[in-house]
């Protein structure tokens, strides 16, 4: 009997000093207290159960085991915060009008620039969600003579699942800008002489024309060149060094040939004193005499011309005379050397300003000979009759060639302008 009371004794103890350390509920027991689900959803009440009584065990008094504590209610998942709304796109800005191209066109106007979007609103943070309640502690069976088992503890409901955020709205697209309306296409300007090498032009045939027999003077002094055939035919021709065309003079013999006749004299075109002819020129056949361009009365009342190749003293080479009689009293500017055939060479003579000036001939953009002694001008032969290119006074052959850009001034280029001159194309 005092050992049975012993053994009771010490379950008694037992028990007290487990109650004691659970606080008497599940809140503070870390053994006990269900976990906090937060968001999850909710799981429900479990249910309770008797595992049945046991038999006593004889006249032994029972001792209370106490029932089981019920497991804590889990706590509810916190509601997810909603999505900020997205900002709306800005509209975006109108091309601007293009200008006109060319003389007279318009520069286009700019076009504006978009509206940027707003930006979105951010969306709520979703609220938490409660943590469970900690099922009670279950009470234990009575020992007895067999003793009861204790009802087990109901489990916790779980907490239930947060509410997600609500999606924030889109922007709005922006509207694209309208495109602009291109500018109108200019009118091409005419081509014109480069830098100085257009002052003081008193005739100027480009010779670009495709058929007939009118050279259009482009100096704008309306001095046109007349085609004129005499035994042969010569036309415009697409081979050219400057612009589109050339005039092609068919030559042969003296009698045999094309020419332009240029309608005044250089006086009658203001070219009295100071003087620039210059010209392209192409031989096919290079005969002795054959003239570029040759101003005169006659062969004995006063001349000047240029020949591609003269004959009298060696070596052979281009010559420029002028003269108020005939050839005995030339004033001459002679060069070193004939030109090539074939191929197109610029050709040019400068006479120079005072009572004795400085004549000047040029080939290729070089200066190749000079006279210093010169006297005699445009103004000593005065209006001459006859003016023409690719024809001579005497009874030389007509030229065989091309001539291209052909420019009269009255003035004397200087070395440089010649350069400039023998530059175009």
């Amino acid at each position: 009997m005092s050992t049975r009371l012993t053994l009771a004794s010490l379950l008694v103890l037992a028990v007290a000093t487990t109650l004691s350390a659970c606080g008497g509920g599940g809140e503070s027991c870390t053994t006990c207290q269900g976990p906090d689900e937060g968001h999850g959803g909710t799981l429900g009440a479990g249910g309770t159960g008797l595992a049945g009584r046991g038999g006593t065990t004889g006249s032994a008094g029972s001792n209370p085991t106490g029932t089981a504590g019920t497991t804590g209610m889990a706590g509810t998942t916190g509601m997810a915060g909603t999505t900020g709304m997205a900002g709306t796109t800005g509209t975006a800005g109108t091309t601007g009008i293009a200008g006109t191209t060319g003389r007279g066109g318009t520069t286009g106007m700019a076009g504006t620039t978009g509206m940027a979007g707003t930006t979105g609103m951010a969306g709520t943070t979703g609220m938490a969600g409660t943590t469970g309640m900690a099922g009670t502690t279950g009470m234990a069976g009575t020992t007895g003579m067999a003793g009861t088992t204790g009802m087990a503890g109901t489990t916790g409901m779980a907490g239930t699942t947060g509410m997600a955020g609500t999606t924030g709205m889109a922007g709005t697209t922006g509207r694209g800008g309208t495109t602009g309306m291109a500018g109108t296409t200019g009118m091409a300007g005419t081509t014109g002489a480069a830098g100085t090498i257009g002052t003081g032009m008193v005739v100027w045939y480009k010779f670009d024309e495709t058929s007939g027999t009118t050279a259009a003077d482009s100096s704008g002094n309306a001095r046109n060149g007349t085609l004129t055939n005499m035994g042969a035919t010569g036309a415009f021709s697409t081979t050219h060094q400057v612009g589109t065309n050339s005039v092609n003079l068919p030559g042969t013999t003296s009698t045999a040939g094309a020419f332009v006749n240029v309608p005044a004299s250089l006086n009658a075109m203001g070219a009295t004193t100071a003087v620039t002819i210059a010209c392209w020129v192409n031989i096919t056949t290079d005969r002795a005499w054959a003239r570029i361009f040759d101003f005169n009365n006659s062969n004995t009342t006063g001349y000047m011309f240029l020949t591609t190749y003269q004959n009298m003293t060696t070596p052979n080479s281009v010559r420029f005379a002028i003269t108020t009689t005939s050839n005995m009293t030339e004033e001459v500017i002679t060069g070193p050397a004939r030109l090539s055939t074939g191929t197109w060479h610029h050709v040019a003579v400068t006479l120079g300003t005072g009572t004795t000036y400085t004549g000047t001939l040029y080939v290729d953009g070089v200066s190749v000979a000079t006279n210093n002694a010169m006297t005699l001008r445009p103004s000593s032969i005065g209006n001459t009759a006859n003016n023409w290119i690719g024809k001579s006074a005497w009874p030389d052959p007509y030229l065989s060639g091309l001539i291209d850009d052909f420019r009269v001034y009255n003035r004397a280029l200087s070395a440089s302008e010649i350069t400039m001159l023998y530059a175009v194309r």
